[in-house]
């Protein structure tokens, strides 16, 4: 009955104070508004950004959640509460069962708390590569056509800066977004343009945009070939695109058999689970 009431107790604290940081929030701080702005790391003296800091040091998909966005102490706090979560649950369950008269050893919701913590630590991991795939696909497809735009700006006898800049003047999206912001850091920081594209795409892992980036800082001295290459990249994205959305047409192509297996089978067990209880149970 103590296991119960200390476990009660601490449930509802941590229920309480939740719901207080909810309906009296703090102040937002002046630096965390400006480091959001700058695009810089927020770094402080408060327990929520030391225990990102902390949590941060583990391994992160830093390249998934620059494409997504997302910052490091953001995602290594949703691998902690996470993680939490999946150790309060069976703390949870067991309190449920104790109510009811079914006692369980400490051992039990201890365990299996670690377990389930574990795993659960794992969701914003799995989430964040799998969104990042989806988004980083989706940006090799703008990629394409930003080439193809290029190209025409450079055919039109635009100066390589002016050809990067046009086509993020008049097309919308997220990737036309990320590419603009880019280049207008680095035109009011004076620097060349080509370079916070290379960063841009070691930050996301899209190795094509760093390969635009060394075709516009060739601009200069290679001239008419420069607009051969850019074609050439292009069409090479949009071939590689086409190849993929194959394979992926493929591979659920494959995969109906198995569902509807599954689904043939779990009917099959429904229909005959109720004649085969009689017999057994005669």
């Amino acid at each position: 009955m103590s296991t119960l009431a200390i476990t009660g107790g601490c449930l509802a604290g941590l229920g309480l104070a939740l719901l207080i940081a909810e309906l009296f929030p703090g102040r937002p701080r002046l630096d965390a508004a400006l480091a959001r702005l700058a695009g810089i790391p927020l770094t402080g003296h408060g327990m929520p950004v030391r225990l990102a800091a902390f949590a941060a040091r583990f391994p992160v998909p830093r390249a998934d959640l620059a494409l997504l966005g997302i910052s490091v102490e953001r995602f290594a706090l949703q691998r902690i509460g996470f993680t939490a979560l999946g150790l309060l649950l069976p703390m949870m369950l067991n309190v449920a069962a104790a109510l009811t008269g079914i006692s369980l050893p400490w051992a039990v919701p201890a365990i299996a708390g670690l377990i389930i913590g574990g795993v659960f630590g794992l969701f914003p991991d799995i989430a964040a590569r799998s969104e990042a795939a989806k988004r980083r696909a989706e940006f090799r497809v703008a990629l394409s056509t930003y080439l193809d735009m290029v190209a025409l700006e450079r055919a039109a006898g635009a100066a390589p800066t002016q050809a990067l800049q046009a086509p993020v003047d008049i097309c919308t999206g997220w990737v036309f977004l990320r590419i603009a912001a880019v280049l207008e850091q680095a035109r009011r920081a004076g620097d060349q343009p080509w370079r916070g594209l290379a960063e841009l795409g070691e930050r996301m892992g899209v190795s094509e945009l760093t390969d635009l980036a060394d075709i516009a800082e060739d601009a200069g001295t290679e001239g008419a070939q420069v607009l051969t290459t850019l074609l050439a990249k292009a069409q090479s994205m949009r071939t590689a695109a086409l190849t993929n959305a194959r394979a992926q047409a493929n591979a659920r192509t494959s995969d109906m058999p198995i569902a509807i297996s599954s689904t043939v089978i779990g009917f099959l067990l429904l229909v005959c689970f109720p004649a085969l209880y009689r017999i057994f149970a005669s």
